[in-house]
């Protein structure tokens, strides 16, 4: 069995699903590709944490990150957001086990954040 973590990208676009694919492969995570929320919804695996893009077309990040929460899954979530959308940060400081990053988001960043974030939710899972 692979014990190295499973690092889940919801993303609509597909060439930064790859991107972040690469990279993360490259620093030895396992890696699940999601192109919208409802392919995450409709086929989830056993993520350690999800990276979650916030303008997706069928269901934005922060709402599902809100409704993963409603239904009690506690999965650490980066949400990566190029815009700046009113509320939003007030809406994520409300809910546990989440981080944002702007984009374009630097790769040292993003490993740095996962590393936290995977470490934080195995002393609490």
């Amino acid at each position: 069995m692979d014990s190295r973590p499973r690092i889940g990208i919801i993303d609509d676009d597909p060439a930064v699903r790859d991107s972040i694919h690469i990279l993360l492969d490259a620093h030895g995570y396992q890696v699940s590709e999601y192109g919208s929320a409802t392919d995450y919804l409709s086929h989830p695996r056993a993520d350690s944490l999800l990276l979650v893009d916030l303008s997706m077309a069928d269901v934005n990040g922060m709402d599902l990150i809100e409704l993963l929460r409603s239904s009690s899954i506690r999965i650490p979530v980066i949400l990566l957001t190029d815009i700046a959308e009113p509320g939003l940060s007030q809406r994520l400081a409300a809910v546990e086990g989440c981080g944002r990053l702007n984009k374009p988001v630097a790769s040292h960043d993003l490993l740095r954040q996962i590393t936290v974030m995977t470490a934080a939710a195995s002393q609490h899972p």
